[in-house]
């Protein structure tokens, strides 16, 4: 059984991030009431980009280790809550075959990676496997669960996977097989991590 943790909008704060420097660094009048409802997790498509290599630039460059390195969690004691989970609810659940846990992200070039694992490296967490896919369709191939707030990872679950939504506006449509508000919501009860694995949702 392998369980894979998204990174963005999931364990890191990345669209309050990317808003923060991109109001710093690219327009310090941007209007931030503008995260409050967002349509899609394509920030190309909210903020006013002259092109695609301009925002190429601002995310993999000029801002990288801002946005992908620097980061908050997107919830105060997410870190200390991780370890809780890996450590007690994870190793303390039966199952037939051991559980692992890996974490992915996509859209992740060139100075994105290793911003991310210093991010990361921040998390202080015993996850062993980092995965990121060039084709985000390949995160599939790795687990038998996904936690995500991307809402093409949602959509594109083949059968016989399991997908945890992570709540945000830009996701209310997609589909999922249990949803919480957080992952620091999902990690507060047991049962939520025994009912995905034992096929109680």
């Amino acid at each position: 059984m392998r369980i894979a943790i998204d990174l963005n909008d999931v364990l890191r704060d990345y669209t309050r991030s990317f808003a923060k420097y991109y109001k710093q660094g690219k327009d310090r009048t941007f209007d931030l009431s503008t995260l409050d409802d967002l349509y899609t997790n394509d920030l190309s498509q909210i903020f006013p980009f002259k092109s695609n290599d301009d925002y190429n630039k601002f995310v993999y460059e000029d801002y990288s280790w801002e946005i992908f390195g620097k980061s908050e969690t997107c919830t105060r004691t997410l870190t200390s809550d991780l370890k809780i989970w890996l450590t007690r609810t994870i190793l303390d659940i039966d199952t037939e075959e051991p559980i692992e846990v890996l974490i992915v992200s996509t859209k992740e070039y060139g100075l994105s990676v290793p911003s991310s694992y210093f991010f990361l490296s921040k998390l202080g967490s015993p996850i062993r496997e980092v995965y990121f896919p060039s084709d985000s369709s390949k995160i599939w191939d790795k687990c038998d669960i996904l936690i995500t707030a991307n809402p093409d990872l949602l959509d594109s679950k083949p059968e016989g996977k399991k997908t945890v939504r992570i709540e945000k506006d830009y996701n209310k449509e997609s589909k999922y097989d249990a949803t919480y508000e957080s992952l620091t919501d999902f990690f507060s009860e047991r049962i939520n991590t025994e009912k995905l694995i034992n096929d109680g949702i």
